[in-house]
């Protein structure tokens, strides 16, 4: 958007940084229905006009990387029918998204390819700001609004193949829905692929997430498995997973290591604060942290509150 980066009061300050002296554990931090109620899901489907909100946008589930994905597996032999694929999803704040969620799914995408699975399809859903908000007010830092992370995290992942961003979740109006629904709401977008493309067998929807958060909401005893659904958990350097289920879908991926594992959004926030830009390059896929560092003036338009939160001031006649 717009016509070139805009002048900004955002400067480096200070020689290229190692990014891990920015590591915070960002510790949960529980709100108010952040434990899953299952039971419930079904009801607030019922409650809510689902089907309306899933045909509003086809963006609220992109599937341009999995139609090229399907297209191009078509013309390899054994056929689609004959093979077993799958798709993953993971949810998350996302404040911003950085390069460590991206590797979360793809350690996710080398674990299910060791069980035989074509993982065709990815998408990182950010969390809803009735989730987001309240929970960064109570750590007492930034809360990017949805929009704003929505669109850092699409320009993130423009040169991944594999990886889109599911808005359904951080745009659902009224209140946020919990990772089952969502993961719910993904289903049923895909069955419409599934028929599209004549697809018998469709796909197994695996939901990713860290070790914090399988043994909090108890998804090593299996996530959605009436509904057909399965879990990858990604331990980070230094986690201890429990052990796998394969009979209830529940694998445990390889750890994250490096220095990858040590970043989080709560190192960029800070590191925009205090204007270590190589952290933030670091970090984040190159058009990303050009949207972060130097956005055009469309984009500042747009999303000045949040800039602003980062410390990111427009010079006075370059608005």
């Amino acid at each position: 958007m717009g016509s070139g980066p805009m002048s900004c009061l955002h400067r480096e300050e200070g020689g290229e940084e190692d990014s891990r002296a920015y590591v915070s554990s960002e510790p949960h931090v529980m709100v108010e229905n952040d434990k899953v109620e299952r039971s419930h899901s079904s009801e607030m489907e019922d409650s809510d006009d689902e089907d309306a909100y899933d045909k509003s946008s086809e963006e609220l589930w992109p599937v341009l990387k999995l139609q090229g994905k399907l297209e191009a597996l078509s013309k390899r032999s054994p056929a689609l029918e004959e093979r077993r694929l799958a798709v993953l999803l993971t949810t998350g704040a996302m404040n911003p998204l950085h390069r460590g969620h991206a590797q979360l799914i793809h350690q996710a995408v080398d674990r299910l390819h060791k069980e035989g699975y074509d993982v065709v399809g990815a998408w990182l859903s950010p969390s809803h700001d009735g989730y987001v908000q309240p929970k960064a007010l109570k750590m007492g830092t930034i809360g990017l609004s949805a929009l704003f992370r929505l669109e850092a995290a699409r320009r993130a992942v423009l040169e991944d193949e594999l990886l889109s961003i599911g808005s359904w979740e951080a745009k659902k109006p009224g209140r946020w829905p919990d990772y089952p629904e969502v993961a719910m709401a993904l289903q049923r977008k895909l069955r419409k692929v599934e028929k599209a493309w004549n697809l018998t067998q469709g796909f197994k929807v695996f939901y990713a997430c860290g070790t914090d958060h399988a043994t909090n909401q108890g998804l090593y005893r299996g996530f959605l498995t009436d509904r057909g659904f399965g879990v990858v958990i990604v331990p980070r350097l230094g986690e201890e997973a429990k052990k796998e289920q394969p009979e209830r879908n529940v694998f445990v991926a390889e750890r994250i290591d490096g220095e990858g594992a040590g970043y989080n959004s709560t190192m960029i926030r800070s590191a925009l604060k205090i204007h270590r830009h190589s952290v933030v390059t670091k970090t984040l896929p190159n058009q990303a942290a050009d949207f972060l560092l130097r956005p055009s003036s469309q984009d500042y338009s747009a999303f000045r509150e949040d800039f602003e939160k980062l410390g990111l001031v427009a010079f006075s006649g370059h608005l």
